[in-house]
Order: C-alpha cells, then sequence, then structure tokens
C-alpha cells in the first residue's frame, strides 16, 4: 500500500464516520445506508486481492442503492414504493455470486451499469437536491464499467478518488438539506412566549402562537410553516412514521429562527396519533432527540394533545422525557 492509497482510504473511513454519526442523530436511514457504503468501498483500498476489490464493489453499489431509494423516498415516493425498490440492493452482490471469477470483465460492467441506473434513479425523481450528487454517481458508475473493459481503470485509485469526491459532495448535501418543503422564517412574529426552552405537553395553543409558528398538525392548512401529518400524497403532506423528518425539519427551523435573532417554537399536534403509527419507544427516543436540539437552540417546543391513552408507567416515562413541571 502506497501514501495515497492510505490517505484515500482514510478519507473514505472518514465519510464513513461523520454520516454514521449524523444517522445516529437523526435516525434517518438514507445516512445509514450511504455511510456503510462509503465503508464498503475503504475495504479494497487497504486490500491489493482482486476478490476483496470487487466485493467491496458490490457491497457499495447495494448500500449506495438502497441509500439513494431511502433519499428520495423523503421527496416523492411512498413506503411501499420505497420498500420494494430496497429488496433490489441485493442484485450488485448476486452479480459478483454469479459471474466472478469466471467473467470478471461481465462482473465489472454489470456494477458499474447498476450504479450508474442508481444515479439516473436518484436525479430523476430526487430534483436538483440530489443532482449533483446523481451525477457523479453516475460517472463513477462509467468509471467502474470500464474497469471490466479498459486496463488504466483497473487501478483501485481511480474509483477510489471519485469515491472520495462523491462521499464529500454526500455528506455536504446531507448535512446542509432537509428535504421537505419550505418554511418561512420571515413569517414568525413575536408572540411574547415566556416558556424555557424544551418540551411541553399541552391540551391546546392560542392562533398567535401557532402563526409563529413551524407545525406539524393531523389538520390540513394553507400556511408556508404547517405541515399535515398524514398517509395521504400531498404537497405539504408528512407520513406520521418518518419521525427523522420532522426532527430534521424542527432542528433546521429552530437554528435557522435563532440565526435570524427570533424564537423558535414548534408545534406537533396528536401525539396519540403518533404513537399509534411508531410505538412508544421510538417516539419517545423522537422526542429525546427534539427535547436536547431544542435546549442547545433556545426553542421551546409544544406537545398538542392529551396522555390519558397512555398506562401510568408510560405516562411516567413521558414526563421523565419532557419534564416533570412541563406535562
Amino acid at each position: 500500500m502506497n501514501y495515497l492509497d492510505l490517505v484515500l482510504g482514510v478519507a473514505l473511513l472518514i465519510s464513513y464516520v461523520i454520516l454514521f454519526y449524523n444517522h445516529h442523530l437523526t435516525g434517518r436511514k438514507a445516512l445509514l445506508y450511504y455511510s456503510l457504503a462509503w465503508l464498503s468501498l475503504s475495504v479494497p483500498v487497504f486490500s491489493s486481492d482482486r476478490a476483496v476489490h470487487i466485493v467491496g464493489l458490490a457491497f457499495f453499489s447495494a448500500f449506495l442503492w438502497a441509500g439513494n431509494v431511502e433519499a428520495i423516498r423523503e421527496l416523492t415516493l411512498d413506503n411501499e414504493t420505497a420498500r420494494s425498490l430496497v429488496y433490489l440492493s441485493i442484485v450488485p452482490v448476486l452479480i459478483v455470486f454469479l459471474f466472478y471469477p469466471e467473467h470478471e470483465t461481465s462482473a465489472y460492467v454489470l456494477l458499474g451499469l447498476w450504479i450508474a441506473l442508481s444515479a439516473f434513479l436518484t436525479g430523476f425523481y430526487g430534483g436538483k437536491t440530489l443532482l449533483p450528487m446523481s451525477f457523479l454517481q453516475g460517472f463513477l458508475g462509467i468509471v467502474v464499467a470500464l474497469s471490466g473493459l479498459v486496463p488504466f481503470f483497473r487501478f483501485r485509485i481511480v474509483p477510489a478518488f471519485l469515491g472520495v469526491v462523491l462521499a464529500f459532495e454526500s455528506v455536504k448535501t446531507f448535512l446542509r438539506t432537509s428535504f421537505v418543503g419550505d418554511f418561512s422564517i420571515g413569517s414568525i412574529k413575536d408572540v411574547g412566549l415566556d416558556e424555557k426552552p424544551g418540551l411541553f405537553l399541552v391540551s391546546s395553543l392560542p392562533e398567535n402562537v401557532l402563526s409563529s409558528a413551524l407545525v406539524f398538525s393531523r389538520t390540513p392548512r394553507d400556511s408556508p410553516n404547517w405541515f399535515w401529518i398524514t398517509n395521504v400524497r400531498d404537497e405539504r403532506a408528512i407520513s406520521p412514521t418518518n419521525l427523522p423528518k420532522i426532527l430534521d425539519m424542527s432542528v433546521k427551523f429552530m437554528k435557522e429562527a435563532k440565526s435570524a435573532g427570533k424564537k423558535p417554537i414548534v408545534v406537533i399536534d396528536g401525539l396519540d396519533y403518533l404513537v399509534l403509527e411508531n410505538g412508544l419507544p421510538s417516539v419517545l427516543k423522537f422526542l429525546s432527540s427534539l427535547r436536547d436540539y431544542s435546549l442547545m437552540n433556545d426553542a421551546t417546543v409544544f406537545i398538542v394533545g392529551s396522555d390519558d391513552f397512555l398506562s401510568e408507567r408510560e405516562r411516567t416515562l413521558l414526563k421523565n422525557i419532557i419534564g416533570e413541571g412541563n406535562a
């Protein structure tokens, strides 16, 4: 292994760590799959074995496909379609199993075409947000396909270098972007809210608070900062099971409002509905992360609803996260 191999391998591992850490913070599956893709791509860089190289590419292709599907699911695809497409991520592994080593050239060509297909899927459904990432993926797919035909592209350094560039673009895209809808910081008004930062369980809120908050509600409304929690497909709709998306948007709203010198207020309506769709453990984990981010950004988060549907033990768990005096 030369010095350049070491640098590229470490860069890919750093990309894995960054993406996996942010998956841990937000719970977004796309970040988990992408982190595993870069981990898979880093393994061949540290080995001169051709078998290790092509197996690493196969798993990279598989996790890249899964990550792309999860990313565009947050934009346009419904859960059933996404679930069906994720199953296809096994295809690159089957390609290597069926074609390598007897048909090594065919295996590389097919892997490259699969990466290119994954890039096309991302660019077609992901729009401008994912377009730079899909372009780099397509270029990488072409290089992998050519590595089975042109000796120059068989050097590990070429796909590794492109992988590092793609990893950088992926990290930049996911850390700077919330993949759902736009909200208006300019519409936030000072409502004279005295509540300290943190989570509060309330039965209702006045209209002036709702009009100056980022709201996730069971009831639709035509407002720039209002999103409808429903399984119905709509431009301003968010699936009740997509808690990572709600968290991602809330955190971005908190940070942007705080930077603009305004009081960040987030309202989440329908606690019982979220628990019904996700289960209490997932909702508690979501609320715990939301509480931590609200404290970091001096934000107030109102959970609208009642905890009467919970057992005494479950109410105690909820109060431990929200705070005894806030529930």
